[in-house]
């Protein structure tokens, strides 16, 4: 039966209604995307922060004239095993990248063979914040490589370095590749509205998305945390990110965590870095009658008076490893204040999962800190033990005397090499064995 003509009309307009609707939602989105990418864009800047940073601390110059670049990473690449090549050679990358005539930029780490997690999370990061800045100015930058040789590093960078983070679909790990990995990556990017360090539980995602992972990685080779254990990483971990939060004045860090189990001896690897300002300069800033800056002078006193310092040991080497002290932080104001206590228990913290784990492993447990142009090794040579008035101290040296100097071989300065925040870098191997639950002992 035919429709009548005020029924066609009916549906005509309702159809047109319809269609008016989604036009309008979609705008809606359209423009709602928009507001999200200037807001976006204004947080970012014309320029990336993070490479001016990085750029701004290299004193070698580059050739600015330069279209195209090859960054070829040394063989050693690891914040551990050569803390000041390698952030030199981040620090150099980075002034390559600012140069805006810069078009296309080939990676090579076809020499790499040894590595750690920190030195190329710094590297992805440089790459990703300048093809970010390229797009947000309308311009592009092309970015390539040449793969490491060796299997396992090649593996890596499929799964967690550069491929990843520039997100390269048709490089990425396969599935197969990746059966065997634990990996977790967090960044708090100063400029991401969705990350907002503000949100008071978005940090604590982090730390027990961090801590959930870590016990993963043991549950693979026997090991779980017991429940204080769990607690006790959480608050670790919290304080060390609260730190980079409260004193850089640019708030963004990275967590990251990695694990092959494919490898003869699994390496459990941990990275936690932010940018901004160094761990003695923030001790530097501190007002001379602060409760902090009373606790440090009679270090930096004696060890002034002692003719200490030089260029092997300099003044923010002595407050950069003072810091790492048991109640020392900028944010202390009594002796009833209870900072400063993460980054010593963290240490302490991996000394005894180390001692459980894989006491005779071939593979050694290291740690190592870098802020500013300071270097700090933790391999156990040096421990960090309770003493019966400053609590928790470990001065690497014999005596444990933080009055006297420290093993040149474990605290150090970078001569000339200053990276803009703090890098902890973390690396220990996991043994197969029966059964252990990690906590208090």
């Amino acid at each position: 039966m035919p429709r009548s003509i005020q029924t066609c009309d009916f549906l005509s307009r309702k159809r047109a209604r319809k269609r008016a609707m989604r036009i309008a939602r979609r705008r809606k989105k359209a423009l709602d995307r928009y507001r999200r990418y200037c807001d976006h864009l204004a947080r970012f800047g014309s320029k990336s922060k993070i490479i001016d940073l990085l750029a701004n601390a290299c004193s070698v110059d580059v050739n600015e004239k330069l279209s195209q670049i090859v960054a070829k990473v040394p063989q050693t690449f690891s914040i551990i095993e050569d803390p000041a090549r390698s952030v030199a050679w981040i620090l150099h990358f980075a002034k390559h990248m600012r140069i805006d005539k810069v078009k296309r930029v080939e990676i090579d780490q076809s020499k790499l063979e040894i590595y750690d997690l920190a030195a190329n999370s710094l590297l992805d990061i440089v790459a990703y914040e300048s093809r970010k800045e390229r797009r947000y100015r309308g311009s592009k930058i092309y970015i390539g490589g040449r793969y490491p040789l060796d299997p396992n590093i090649k593996r890596f960078v499929k799964s967690m370095g550069v491929i990843k983070h520039l997100n390269i679909v048709h490089e990425k790990a396969t599935a197969s590749e990746s059966a065997n990995l634990r990996l977790f990556d967090r960044r708090c990017r100063h400029y991401d509205p969705k990350q907002d360090p503000t949100k008071p539980d978005a940090k604590a995602k982090v730390v027990a998305g961090f801590v959930d992972h870590f016990n993963i990685c043991l549950k693979d080779h026997n090991r779980v945390l017991t429940h204080s254990a769990r607690h006790k990483l959480c608050e670790y971990i919290s304080e060390i990110l609260c730190n980079a939060e409260d004193h850089p004045g640019l708030v963004d860090w990275t967590v990251q965590g990695y694990l092959d189990n494919s490898l003869e001896v699994p390496v459990c690897e941990i990275a936690i870095f932010n940018f901004g300002k160094s761990i003695a300069e923030t001790l530097s800033d501190l007002p001379d009658n602060s409760y902090t800056r009373t606790q440090i002078d009679p270090y930096i006193k004696l060890h002034a008076g002692q003719g200490f310092f030089g260029l092997g040991w300099r003044l923010p080497d002595l407050l950069t490893l003072v810091a790492l002290q048991s109640h020392v932080s900028s944010k202390n104001n009594t002796v009833k204040d209870s900072r400063g206590q993460g980054s010593v228990d963290l240490i302490d913290f991996f000394q005894k999962v180390h001692r459980e784990c894989a006491p005779e492993s071939k593979v050694q447990a290291k740690m190592a800190i870098v802020s500013g142009g300071t270097y700090i090794l933790f391999d156990g040579t040096y421990a960090m033990r309770e003493t019966q008035n400053r609590g928790k101290v470990i001065a690497f040296n014999r005596m444990n005397d933080l009055n006297s100097k420290p093993d040149a071989q474990f605290v150090r300065s970078l001569k000339g090499v200053h990276f803009p925040g703090t890098i902890i870098s973390i690396r220990f191997p996991l043994g197969a064995a029966s059964t252990v639950a990690l906590g208090d002992n």
